[in-house]
């Protein structure tokens, strides 16, 4: 290569380097300078009670938003315009000692991922938010803390995803139109371009934060990203934590967010009610609204209220919405969601509960289980209210799915009495093969009704293992047991010849044709029965 070709090719090189390094940089333009100046709110949401110091951390562990230098400028414009705080901007983890923390009223992690604290940082921190400070998270603040379950618990959530990608644009819909940090919107649903995080139950539960804005699954593009458990997919939400408060929004992946006006007024009152300056309500309300506004919540609100003897006109509505919705996958889901809402409010009548109940058993699917699951060994809060364990396994027996019996099962050990009678009876309604074992241990209990009803539930369970265990059983009971235990025996024989197992359906026939009738008499029918068959 000529000395000339080296020169251009070095030259070259180094204005593209040069190039790389202005794009990475992390400069915001000014004419984007310009345009969050515009957007900006020009004053507080409140007055401050005190002068107020915000830390904007923006370290990053895992992948780095190229929307986190806009953040910076928008929050450090958004404190000096309005006057409600100074802004700290910081990505060193000494900001999180004890020490350092006094400075401030709230931390606000900006599209931080995958921060690792050690344990006494883990301390100061925990002891900043209890202690009647703030925290907020943008968007990938909730890309943190998968080893630090309170953290995670704090946060609200956890990312998992994002079907819905920077690129598209979804429809947003307000679940809590009267609440002051959603004044900006006014009670109306909207559209973004922007990326949307998918956070899964536990972490995420409306139980658990006040739900403020989520993504409207009845919007056709939205609902299409939506997978089998994205039935409800939290956006914005504010919570208290201790002495202290959270507001996290999941907006600002993309950079056009920070000078979206009415965006930039949501955080503004959300930080301000982080910093203790903007008092709200954050009670939880577990119930999802189904993106058709405030009078859908009232339908299920009303419902949660509903008690015996009242009248079931909202019920009726209910039973019709779920009529209604058969053929549309996602409309269900939602039902579905609004449904769980009740049956988790502490505020919902024995009767609301029950009522739903009866719903989950015609549209429930393994999103329902684990809140049924936690009814099965809860007591009644009286005598006079039906056991939630009663109402739950009304559920459980027809929803489909393995985990359905599962809950079943594993509530089994759990429970004693009339509730463990129905739990077995559930199991052989659902004819779950797993539980044979368990079952057989039962026949020998000194509750006379348990025993009675595992040789029972074997019977309807009737496979080779059910089998089996009734025939060892058959010699080793007496009395109303082993009548039983009989009755159950025939019914596995009944299923041989219906499979066209004729030798083995027999050989069950002959041993119990000598018995006293009427399991005697059935098992000759029987035995007639099969060798007419075999003739033909």
């Amino acid at each position: 290569m000529s000395q000339r070709l080296k020169f251009i090719y070095i030259a070259l090189s180094g204005i593209c380097c040069l190039s790389l390094l202005t794009n990475c940089s992390g400069a915001v333009s000014p004419q984007d300078v310009q345009r969050i100046e515009a957007a900006m709110p020009a004053k507080a949401v409140a007055a401050p009670k005190r002068p107020r110091r915000l830390l904007v951390f923006n370290l990053c562990k895992g992948f780095k938003h190229g929307s986190i230098p806009y953040w910076d400028k928008a929050l450090e414009i958004m404190g000096r315009k309005t006057g409600a705080f100074e802004t700290v901007v910081s990505s060193d983890m000494v900001q999180f000692s004890a020490e350092n923390l006094k400075r401030f009223d709230a931390v606000c992690f900006n599209n931080t991922t995958r921060l690792k604290f050690n344990e006494p940082l883990r301390k100061s921190m925990m002891n900043f938010i209890k202690g009647g400070k703030g925290i907020i998270g943008i968007h990938a603040a909730t890309d943190n803390f998968y080893k630090w379950p309170e953290a995670a618990e704090m946060m609200g959530g956890q990312f998992c995803g994002h079907p819905w990608g920077s690129g598209g644009t979804w429809a947003v819909k307000i679940d809590d139109p009267g609440h002051p940090l959603m004044a900006p919107y006014k009670g109306k649903g909207f559209k973004v371009n922007d990326e949307i995080y998918r956070t899964k139950p536990p972490l995420y539960s409306r139980a658990k934060q006040r739900v403020l804005m989520s993504l409207d699954m009845a919007d056709e593009a939205t609902g299409k990203k939506a997978g089998p458990d994205d039935t409800d997919i939290g956006i914005s939400w504010v919570k208290s934590y201790g002495k202290g408060r959270l507001f996290y929004c999941s907006l600002g992946h993309n950079n056009h967010l920070t000078w979206d006006p009415a965006l930039l007024e949501h955080y503004l009152a959300g930080i301000q009610f982080a910093l203790g300056d903007f008092p709200v309500d954050t009670k939880p309300k577990p119930l999802i609204s189904l993106g058709k506004g405030s009078e859908m919540d009232e339908l299920f609100e009303k419902i949660s209220k509903y008690d015996y003897g009242q009248s079931r006109a909202t019920l009726t509505e209910v039973s019709n919405m779920v009529r209604d919705a058969h053929g549309s996958q996602q409309k269900l889901k939602q039902i579905e969601s609004s449904l769980i809402g009740v049956l988790n409010s502490a505020d919902s009548t024995p009767a609301a509960k029950q009522f739903v109940c009866r719903k989950l058993s015609i549209i429930g699917s393994e999103a329902c289980v684990r809140p049924l699951a936690a009814m099965l060994t809860r007591k009644p809060a009286s005598k006079q209210e039906p056991h939630p364990a009663d109402m739950a396994r009304y559920a459980l027996e027809r929803i489909p799915g393995e985990a359905a019996s599962a809950a079943l099962r594993k509530a089994l050990p759990n429970t004693t009495g009339k509730v463990k009678v129905g739990i077995i009876n559930s199991l052989g309604q659902r004819r779950d093969s797993k539980v044979v074992g368990a079952l057989s241990k039962l026949i020998g209990s000194s509750d006379a009704l348990i025993a009675d009803a595992a040789a029972a539930a074997l019977g309807n369970i009737a496979g080779p293992d059910a089998t089996k265990a009734l025939a060892e059983a058959r010699n080793k009971t007496k009395g109303k047991l082993r009548l039983v235990v009989l009755d159950s025996y025939l019914k596995c024989a009944d299923k041989l010849a219906a499979e066209g197992k004729r030798r083995e359906a027999s050989a069950i026939y002959r041993q119990l044709s000598t018995e006293p009738a009427p399991i005697g008499a059935a098992a000759l029918r029987g035995l007639v029965t099969v060798r007419g068959r075999r003739r033909r």
